[in-house]
């Protein structure tokens, strides 16, 4: 099998693609299966993306964030639905990524537009079991009220 280039191409392809989506994210996938062990993605997001606090138990399940290009915040958060803790990762500059542990509320923030992400999470991937969402949030499917969540956050981390 050839490599599996990870390149501006590709970043491209996928930013097209979100730009047009409802979830104003988009991603590739590296690994071939579902059942793989190990999944590898790249997601490239707009700043109006919502992603829905969650995380991943039952089975425990290490997430990792790389940011390739533009800028994020990835938001660790208390049971209750407090921060916990943040980080911001630009591209090129340290840090440049984070390790999330399994069973921590986490979501993250994109800081720029067309923000390009490398993910690697445990596999196998079940979708009744791979993540687990935060009650205290909303469901993506509300997209104005998770965007009044999200700057919220912004405006407690002052993440401009």
């Amino acid at each position: 099998m050839p490599f599996r280039l990870i390149n501006e191409a590709i970043v491209r392809d996928v930013a097209a693609v979100a730009q047009n989506s409802s979830r104003r994210r988009s991603l590739y996938t590296f690994h071939d299966k579902n059942d793989d062990p190990v999944h590898r993605m790249l997601t490239v997001r707009m700043e109006d993306s919502y992603l829905r606090p969650h995380k991943h138990s039952d089975p425990d399940k290490v997430e990792v964030f790389i940011v390739l290009q533009g800028k994020l915040a990835v938001i660790g958060f208390a049971d209750d639905g407090r921060v916990s803790e943040h980080v911001v990762i630009e591209a090129g500059k340290s840090p440049w990524g984070v390790e999330i542990p399994p069973g921590m509320w986490h979501t993250t923030i994109d800081l720029e537009p067309e923000t390009a992400v490398y993910t690697v999470v445990e596999g196998p991937w079940d979708p009744k079991t791979h993540k687990h969402f935060a009650e205290w949030a909303p469901e993506e499917s509300n997209r104005e009220a998770g965007l009044a969540l999200i700057g919220r956050i912004r405006q407690e981390l002052m993440l401009y």
